[in-house]
C-alpha cells in the first residue's frame, strides 16, 4: 500500500511539473509571482484556501487550472476557483468577484485542466479564492 501512495503522489508531482513547464515554455517565463512582464502567477494547493494578494499589470490573462485526487481508487474530487479583486472596484461585484475560473467541476481521480482567459482585467492588487476537495494548480499568464 505505501507504494501505492507513492506512485499517485508521483503522478501528481508529474502533472504540477508539466504544468509549470508548459506555462514557461509558452511564455518564456520564470516561474514566479508578480509584476514583471510575461511572469505568470502560479499557485499551487491541496483543499480549500485562500492565496496571497497578487499584482497584475492589467490587460488580457491566459488561465490555466489543474486538479487531481490523491489516488486512482478515489471518487472524483469537487473544484471551484474565482479570481478576486482585492479592491472591490476593480471586480465585476460589490465583493470585488473578478470572474470563476472553475464553478464546481467533478475532476476524475486521474486530474483534469482547463484553460481560460480573462480580458480587460483592471491594474491592481488581486487573490485567488479556491473551494476544493482536490489538489490543484493555477497559473495566470498575460496574454
Amino acid at each position: 500500500m505505501p507504494w501505492r501512495a507513492l506512485a499517485v503522489g508521483g503522478v501528481g508531482l508529474v502533472a504540477v511539473l508539466i504544468v509549470g513547464l508548459w506555462v514557461i515554455s509558452d511564455s518564456g517565463a520564470i516561474l514566479g509571482g508578480g509584476g514583471a512582464p510575461r511572469t505568470p502567477v502560479i499557485y499551487a494547493g491541496r483543499g480549500s484556501q485562500t492565496t496571497a494578494p497578487f499584482h497584475l499589470a492589467g490587460g488580457t490573462y491566459r488561465t490555466l487550472w489543474s486538479a487531481w485526487e490523491r489516488a486512482p481508487e478515489y471518487p472524483p474530487c469537487t473544484h471551484s476557483a474565482e479570481l478576486m479583486a482585492v479592491d472591490p472596484a476593480n471586480g465585476t461585484t460589490s465583493s470585488g468577484h473578478v470572474i470563476d475560473l472553475g464553478r464546481f467541476a467533478h475532476v476524475p481521480a486521474t486530474g483534469g485542466t482547463y484553460e481560460g482567459y480573462v480580458v480587460n482585467v483592471k491594474a491592481g492588487d488581486y487573490y485567488l479564492a479556491v473551494d476544493s476537495e482536490c489538489s490543484w494548480q493555477i497559473a495566470i499568464t498575460p496574454n
